[in-house]
């Protein structure tokens, strides 16, 4: 077992990690990280800056790292595969570190990102492509130790992370070479289609969303999304790794508290990280995505469906794309029993002091950007103007007409108040 991991950050060292007691990590901030971008520098996270104190009980490191984990089966089966308990992040790191979340490689002391001679891509076929998401349960993000591919990216949904090349072609990773796609297929409930549409109706209403395509793999529906923290390289380069990190890790938030009932953080918080590490003028994009949340029926937005990009070498942060968008109250459920289910409305961030989207109007929207420092009137012109967007782009969507009929009510219901 190695004692000591080292967090690489866009090629240069940050911090070494080693294990403490009650599955704790020691952090100890590396000087090259340090000279590079000096102290209290947040280009790591602004819920962590870079030479900021950590002592034995400060649980920002791992909260920080924990938050690079799958939760759910994905987190049990890896820590079965790296032979350790899921709640040995460390252990699990050490295992699966090398293809993070951002520009985040953890690797252990002594190795370099790239030193990995065999790093590279080999073409797909679709029947190894569908063999790969077939796979998913034994091995979570298509991990493949063998051919030294050690990814770990949060989130709860089945998923697996593949690289593609110029022609199109699917591709698998080898070694340190970073995977450049998520691929999210159907499991008991169809969301690959709901989560495209909602997708193609955030570009469609000006936001930056993440590219997607749906795709039919031997007869599988599977949501394509291209990552946003990666940049395509020069021709015949390797991707390059993009560093962000989600809202749990920018306001020192363990993943179990992702949800603001569960003492997570408020949409209010996320505007004041935008205001005082980035442009203040994002503050009201964010007033546009949070209504688009509700106009869609997302219920589940809570505080991992929302990131920052960091600049490499600048303090400064902006929004990072629209991602992991679903209308929940879309979703067809059914019980252990196969009897239909309703989909949960309560919201993972309130909204104008509502808790349910069912309850949510124009006016919650208003009165919520108005407790970020909003005013009213350009709050209420940001409202009225996004729902008109969603509403004038649903009869040229595409992918899927039911959930599309349930956004159309859902975004008249809040216009209408």
């Amino acid at each position: 077992m190695a004692d000591r991991l080292v967090a690489w950050l866009y090629g240069t060292p940050v911090a070494v990690l080693t294990p403490g007691p009650e599955f704790r990590i020691r952090l100890e901030w590396r000087p090259e990280g340090i000279e590079r971008w000096g102290f209290g520098c947040p280009v790591l996270s602004v819920g962590l800056p870079i030479g900021s104190p950590v002592g034995p009980r400060d649980m920002r490191g791992l909260d920080f790292l924990e938050n690079m984990l799958p939760e759910g089966p994905a987190l049990d089966r890896m820590a079965a595969l790296a032979g350790v308990r899921p709640v040995d992040t460390y252990g699990i790191l050490r295992a699966f570190g090398r293809d993070c979340a951002g520009a985040i490689m953890v690797l252990p002391d002594g190795e370099q990102p790239g030193g990995n001679e065999g790093s590279g891509y080999s073409p797909m076929t679709p029947g190894e492509l569908r063999r790969v998401l077939d796979s998913l349960d034994a091995a979570p993000l298509g991990v493949a130790p063998d051919r030294g591919f050690r990814p770990s990216l949060p989130g709860l949904q089945r998923k697996a992370l593949i690289g593609r090349a110029a022609d199109g072609t699917w591709t698998l990773p080898h070694g340190d070479a970073p995977s450049t796609w998520i691929l999210k297929p159907d499991g008991p409930h169809r969301m690959a289609a709901n989560e495209a549409t909602c997708l193609w109706l955030a570009a469609a209403c000006g936001l930056q969303a993440a590219e997607a395509e749906l795709l039919d793999v031997a007869g599988l529906s599977v949501l394509a999304v291209r990552r946003y923290d990666r940049q395509d390289p020069p021709a015949g380069g390797v991707p390059a790794r993009v560093h962000q990190e989600d809202g749990c890790q920018a306001t020192a938030t363990p993943p179990a508290l992702k949800y603001q009932e569960q003492g997570g953080p408020a949409l209010r918080d996320f505007a004041g990280l935008l205001r005082d590490f980035g442009d203040p003028r994002e503050v009201t994009s964010l007033l546009r995505r949070t209504t688009f949340n509700m106009a869609v029926g997302n219920a589940d937005a809570h505080a991992k469906n929302f990131s920052l990009l960091h600049e490499p070498d600048a303090p400064a942060v902006r929004l990072a794309p629209v991602y992991d968008v679903l209308s929940t109250i879309a979703l067809e459920l059914t019980g252990s029993t196969g009897q239909p289910m309703h989909a949960d409305t309560h919201l993972g961030q309130r909204v104008g002091g509502q808790a349910d989207i069912r309850n949510v109007t124009a006016a919650s929207l208003v009165d919520e950007a108005i407790s970020w420092g909003i005013r009213r009137r350009t709050a209420a012109a940001v409202v009225t103007d996004t729902l008109e967007h969603v509403l004038t782009a649903i009869p040229a969507a595409p992918f899927d007409d039911r959930v599309l009929a349930v956004i159309r009510g859902q975004a008249e219901r809040i216009s209408r108040g």
